[in-house]
């Protein structure tokens, strides 16, 4: 048997230590570890080492002195006491008085406001119109009239309608050379002076068709105003003598307009189609207004006449805004 195989069968190497007396020196020196780390501990704790006492005052004085605590700015002498009938002498006394006031006042204090109602009138855009005050009276569209309104079956097929046109527009956007872009004052000769021209419209690229939009609504919303300031100067008398020609040219651009821009629609012109629906809405309340104020007797016939050449330009555009784009 060689010296490995002896070895082995033992459990040890010869002339070494026992397996059995490897593990009794580890318990034994373990157990001296714990006697030495216990007596060490003991001897601390009996030193004081661990557990000393903090002074309080000196813990206190370190803290007022970075500034952790403050010291009262006006320190009271005595007692609250109740207001006299002079002055405070002093500002200790004061302090006093207020402190025997915040005593016996009460934590609630039901007080009686009497609201008053304001003298001054303010116009101007901030106060709205119709009693609908600030800023977002002027995004708000009136009723549209009864007698402006239009029925569903016209409105869908009137929809059906301009989409099929608009993608015959599309056909001859794509089929000519898009070089051209109008600014917006050659754009306002042309709606001054000219008629919608389909090959001048194909010939547009993105940014001058936003510009005829742009320019197309401008014009629409001046003749509104103008219509507004006619009537409040004419006492009801301008329905006979209504010119509808540049009305009814302005509608045409915007109808050409419209059968031309792009799809997706980008925020300015959502913006612009908007601004067209609250004009249009704008333009029927305002006629129906003027209608109903005007005498039969003086006019005869002109308020209807009026209504009946607006109500179908008017009622287009709108279905075009709403039922085409869903700008509502």
């Amino acid at each position: 048997m060689s010296i490995f195989q002896s070895a082995s069968s033992h459990g040890r190497l010869a002339g070494g230590p026992s397996r059995h007396q490897l593990q009794d020196e580890d318990i034994e020196g373990s157990e001296d570890d714990e006697v030495i780390c216990a007596e060490s501990f003991d001897d601390r704790i009996a030193r004081g080492e661990e557990y000393e006492e903090v002074d309080d005052e000196a813990e206190l004085q370190a803290d007022r002195d970075q500034q952790i605590l403050q010291e009262a700015c006006l320190p009271v002498s005595g007692a609250p006491m109740p207001p006299s009938e002079g002055p405070p002498k002093d500002a200790d006394e004061y302090l006093r008085q207020v402190q025997w006031e915040r005593l016996h006042c009460p934590e609630v204090v039901d007080v009686d406001v009497k609201e008053r109602k304001s003298k001054r009138k303010v116009d101007g855009p901030l106060s709205g119109k119709d009693g609908s005050g600030g800023l977002l009276a002027l995004f708000q569209a009136p009723e549209v009239p009864a007698r402006f309104r239009h029925a569903e079956a016209w409105a869908s097929d009137a929809a059906a309608s301009f989409r099929h046109l608009r993608a015959l527009c599309e056909l001859e956007r794509k089929s000519g050379k898009r070089a051209q872009s109008l600014s917006y004052e050659e754009w306002r000769r042309h709606v001054a002076k000219d008629r919608p021209d389909s090959q001048l419209l194909a010939a547009q690229d993105f940014v001058g068709i936003n510009h005829l939009v742009v320019v197309a609504i401008d014009k629409f919303e001046k003749d509104l105003e103008s219509f507004q300031c006619a009537t409040h100067e004419s006492d009801a008398g301008f329905l006979s003598g209504f010119q509808g020609e540049g009305v009814d040219s302005v509608s045409e651009w915007i109808f050409a307009a419209l059968a031309f821009v792009e799809e997706p629609l980008v925020d300015d012109i959502q913006y612009q189609l908007q601004r067209l629906r609250r004009v249009c809405c704008r333009f029927a309340a305002a006629v129906e207004g003027t209608a109903a104020k005007a005498d039969s007797d003086v006019e005869p016939g002109a308020a209807e006449a009026t209504c009946a050449f607006l109500h179908p330009r008017v009622a287009l555009l709108l279905v075009l805004v709403i039922e085409v784009f869903g700008q509502h």
